[in-house]
């Protein structure tokens, strides 16, 4: 996530390590002109990515999970809660009970 986009910027193979080569390749950006100080502007191009798309999820986030937790639909009942989520709604009677009855003809 956040540390491959920076680290694209921070790792890239580049003429030097004030060039940046992005998606030009294997050739510097602006090829052939190719002007010191790229990676400056990739790297703030990266962190700004980075921010836009924290904003993204955190926006989407809160516009689906706030609903739902003002509703109610994101906590278990006080019952449920008290007896834990297993017992109370994974976990049948008889599915593997073990009796005494079943343990000697097994």
């Amino acid at each position: 996530g956040a540390w491959g986009t920076l680290a694209a910027a921070l790792f890239d193979w580049g003429t030097g390590a004030d060039f940046f080569n992005g998606w030009s390749g294997w050739s510097c950006v602006g090829a052939p002109d190719c002007a010191s100080g790229a990676w400056g502007e990739a790297f703030v191009a990266n962190i700004l990515e980075i921010i836009t798309i924290a904003s993204w999820t955190a926006f989407f986030s809160i516009l689906i999970f706030l609903p739902l937790r003002l509703a109610g639909l994101l906590r278990a009942d006080d019952e449920t809660q008290s007896k834990g989520m297993d017992v109370a709604k994974h976990s049948p009677s008889k599915a593997y009970a073990m009796t005494s009855d079943s343990a000697a003809a097994a």
